[in-house]
């Protein structure tokens, strides 16, 4: 027998993340910016890999949280490289667009929510079991 009802707050929250990046990339591959047919294509399979990334994560963290965390760690290395290069992009361009700065700010917020379980934040659980 399973006991559901003991999910962790951080992979609740890192889950709710895997699916804000899971729908950040369909947007990217149902509506590309790019004008040039080379960057559309591009852009859509930068758009898959945001979609696989998340959902294996998801799963993972769903069916197999301990393999799950580790899935979830390395996604949110990759929203940390991410924020990196655009902190890179700021200083070296001498950008003063206030979007970039959105941008870092959500991809710092995406690093963290994906890396909570890794860190083993949220450890309480909360709720009852239903037995199947």
């Amino acid at each position: 027998m399973m006991v559901l009802g003991t999910l962790n707050l951080a992979i609740m929250i890192a889950v709710i993340a895997c699916c804000i990046g899971g729908v950040m990339g369909g947007l990217r591959l149902a509506r590309p910016r790019a004008l040039k047919p080379r960057g559309r294509a591009e852009e859509r399979a930068f758009a898959g890999m945001l979609i696989a990334v998340h959902a294996g994560a998801a799963m993972a963290l769903g069916y197999a949280p301990g393999v799950g965390r580790l899935m979830a760690a390395a996604a949110a290395l990759g929203w940390l490289g991410a924020a990196a290069g655009r902190v890179l992009s700021l200083v070296m361009d001498r950008q003063s667009d206030p979007m970039l700065r959105q941008a870092l700010i959500l991809e710092l917020l995406m690093a963290v929510a994906l890396g909570l379980p890794w860190l083993g934040v949220g450890g309480a659980s909360y709720g009852g079991g239903v037995e199947i």
